[in-house]
């Protein structure tokens, strides 16, 4: 089966995140040790590896890197005494591809980077990345960008576009202890440790209203267990004697920390020709929540769109085949569409017009047999991040409608399963399903925009909005973003 070959101008086909997977090995040569002979430092292994999940829409993208770094302070400034470097490649950078690597679709990590040791014992607090800048003077000698630039996108069948970076990638890409498990990396003197740096790859590429693509980074990091750190499987047709689907979004969800009702997405994938996919290294003990859905088109005018299923307590190291391989349900009989949500997003400043990221979560509500009522976040067929992010504009495409005065706006187009999703609870190592309830099918929208301090409505949500197969459903409600920086 092949992937829906339709394409809306509002979004990109979507993607999964890259491993920079950082090995901390103590009991090696160049140890310290204290007085009585106990280790205190380790000796370290950088490596990456990623599945090319993004190839439908990038052939591409390349990074090049300089140097990693750690700090025990989770506040401590790029000038800061106490950094210790992980990896140092200033002197000779490192390009690297973040959609072809070996290893695809495995937990076998790949391509090294470096290895250093004497890295003390201790929690460290922050990680930064640096990249080198594309103005810089040399790079590596089989620089892939051409001219002008060294870090670059390139689109399916076109030529390279320079990624442009912030300044930040001057002062290191952050990782905060926000967005580290455990809030900080804990190194023990004496003892190994497996360091997982998530650069979520196509997550992290935006285009931007002027064509030109920036890119946003997200990064992740925690300490996992090379021996049980993964989720795989495969999703197939139910209907159609469990034939591999292709194309399938597949994501791993969690409880919102803040509001255990609201499932937010970890990580993000599509599954290859056979079906299959795989999340690895995953830095979490707790059990993840699965959704998955599709829109294919097996032939021209025979598109196939499918409830959501959505699997909940999955625990890590759980390989969802055979019996157990996810199954989808078509909404109806082929040919089916996606149902279609429409609206507008609008962002300003204290001065007026501000462009603004804002990311808008496609939530159903749902209850698993023996829990509570939960929102899931639902793919949204084609979107290069889940949940995608849009950038407000002054060139809004399509034009119509126009930005309000004094502001910059996004027209999006949100193709959606146009069913209720099929619910399963993973227990005893097997899968129990509760059939996808009838009509009707409703969704709700909620915009986060991290830059801007206020919005209406407020908080920046729109709910009740019901969908039917093959048709758009307009959302009304502008999401209106102020106070942006």
């Amino acid at each position: 089966m092949k992937r829906g070959s339709r394409h809306f101008k509002k979004y990109i086909i979507s993607g999964v995140g890259l491993v920079l997977a950082v090995a901390l090995l103590s009991g090696c040569g160049g140890n310290t040790t204290t007085g009585g002979g106990s280790p205190v430092t380790g000796t370290l292994r950088t490596t990456i590896s990623d599945p090319p999940a993004c190839a439908a829409t990038y052939d591409h993208v390349y990074v090049t890197v300089t140097k990693v770094t750690a700090h025990i302070s989770s506040t401590a400034d790029e000038n800061a005494s106490g950094w210790q470097t992980l990896v140092d490649l200033t002197a000779s950078p490192k390009q690297v591809d973040l959609l072809n690597l070996a290893g695809s679709g495995t937990c076998v990590l790949s391509q090294s980077l470096a290895s250093t040791s004497g890295l003390p014992a201790g929690k460290y607090g922050q990680i930064r990345l640096y990249l080198l800048a594309n103005n810089s003077a040399s790079g590596p000698g089989d620089n892939q960008c051409g001219a002008g630039a060294f870090n670059c996108v390139v689109p399916t069948g076109g030529s390279p576009q320079t990624l442009l970076l912030s300044s930040e990638a001057q002062t290191g890409l952050k990782v905060p202890p926000g967005q580290i498990a455990g809030g900080g990396l804990d190194l023990q003197a004496g003892q190994a440790a497996d360091i997982n740096l998530d650069f979520d790859a196509c997550s992290s590429v935006l285009r931007q209203g002027n064509g030109q693509f920036r890119l946003k980074p997200t990064l992740r990091a925690g300490v996992v267990s090379a021996a049980n750190s993964l989720i795989s499987g495969s999703v197939v047709d139910s209907s159609n004697s469990n034939a591999p689907v292709e194309g399938a979004v597949v994501l791993l969800e969690q409880p919102d920390p803040n509001d255990a009702t609201v499932n937010r997405v970890a990580r993000s994938t599509t599954t290859a020709a056979n079906g299959s996919f795989t999340f690895c290294p995953l830095d979490s003990e707790d059990p993840f929540n699965l959704v998955a859905s599709a829109w294919i088109a097996p032939s021209p005018g025979a598109d196939v769109t499918f409830h959501s299923t959505a699997i909940f307590g999955v625990p890590v190291g759980t390989a969802l085949t055979d019996a157990n391989a996810v199954p989808l349900i078509p909404v109806g009989a082929a040919p089916t569409l996606p149902a279609t949500i429409s609206g507008q997003l609008t962002s300003a400043g204290s001065g007026g017009a501000l462009a603004a990221d804002v990311t808008l979560s496609a939530l159903q509500q749902v209850t698993p047999s023996g829990g509570s009522a939960t929102w899931l976040t639902i793919p949204v067929f084609g979107a290069l991040t889940h949940p995608p992010v849009f950038t407000t504009t002054d060139t809004p495409d399509p034009a119509d409608p126009a930005c309000p005065a004094g502001t910059f706006c996004y027209n999006y187009a949100l193709p959606l399963p146009s069913g209720n999703p099929q619910v399963g609870v993973f227990s005893g190592g097997s899968v129990t399903y509760t059939a996808p309830v009838g009509d009707p099918v409703n969704y709700d929208l909620e915009g986060v925009a991290p830059g801007c301090t206020t919005s209406v409505p407020s908080p920046a949500k729109i709910s009740g909005l019901t969908v039917t197969t093959g048709n758009t459903t307009d959302a009304v409600t502008v999401l209106a973003f102020s106070g942006c920086t």
